[in-house]
């Protein structure tokens, strides 16, 4: 599964062909929210507001259950958009047990123990190999910035209605479903599931959410992979919006290290 991320997919969504309908009703036993006459809009101005944090880094509690397989870490990070991110394990006593970078062209894996160094292309499948799930570098990036991976596509339909207490949008377009839920009590996006040709593909939750800096970030965010059966989640201990330098996703590599290709990962561990 690839496809293009666009940041600003709803900004013109006036020209892009939407048949926008108001938030019909499924409520159960939860009060009416008020109906959208304006679904796109409403949707727009949600999606321009989580889009607002370019840079974010601090410190983070990484878990990833796989079939057989969970493991669970403590990491610094550093994350800026579109297309860097730095992360650092933290092993005993807290000291740097990996380093991991990645642009728009390559991947860096650096192992403190081994003194080695793993490099590839910047793919899905090389992020597969390192956290059992093919995402794309650009849907990381979102996940740390606290938004879901939304794809941009030219004819699309858009309908709302009400799930329980909060607005439910979903957009449907050439064979791929995305579902966003949205609290309506601050405009924040709660859930975002997505489908490609009637089967789902991932899941994304962001909860607990709090101020941060003057921003409303959730400090935890859950991704479920449905075809890897292969859970991530993102639980913030510290945040900072503070823009970073290019300099700060660099790694540093010691005397005497080895380099490897990342196909070799597994082969070395």
């Amino acid at each position: 599964m690839k496809f293009q991320i666009n940041k600003t997919i709803f900004y013109g969504v006036a020209v892009c062909f939407f048949f926008s309908y108001g938030c019909a009703g499924r409520v159960g036993r939860h009060a009416l929210l008020p109906v959208l006459n304006n679904p796109a809009g409403y949707l727009q101005e949600v999606l321009q507001k989580s889009q607002s944090i370019n840079d974010v880094s601090g410190y983070a509690k990484l878990k990833i259950s796989a079939p057989g397989h969970t493991s669970s870490s403590r990491n610094i990070f550093f994350v800026k958009r579109p297309d860097r991110i730095r992360i650092e394990t933290l092993g005993f006593l807290s000291r740097p047990a990996l380093f991991f970078t990645a642009n728009g062209m390559t991947i860096n894996l650096y192992a403190v123990e081994n003194n080695a160094l793993y490099t590839g292309e910047t793919t899905a499948e090389n992020f597969a190999r390192i956290i059992g799930m093919r995402l794309e570098l650009q849907e990381i990036v979102l996940s740390f910035l606290g938004q879901p991976p939304l794809a941009a596509c030219v004819h699309q339909s858009l309908s709302c209605a009400q799930d329980n207490d909060q607005y439910l949008f979903t957009i449907a377009c050439e064979g791929r479903k995305q579902m966003i839920w949205i609290d309506p009590a601050d405009m924040r996006i709660c859930r975002y599931r997505l489908f490609e040709e009637g089967n789902p593909v991932y899941e994304y939750a962001f909860s607990q959410f709090q101020k941060s800096e003057g921003r409303l970030f959730p400090l935890k965010i859950e991704i479920y992979h449905y075809t890897y059966k292969t859970a991530i989640t993102l639980d913030f201990e510290s945040l900072s919006f503070d823009t970073l330098s290019d300099e700060q996703f660099s790694i540093k590599l010691p005397q005497g290290s080895r380099s490897f290709g990342i196909e070799e990962l597994g082969a070395q561990h």
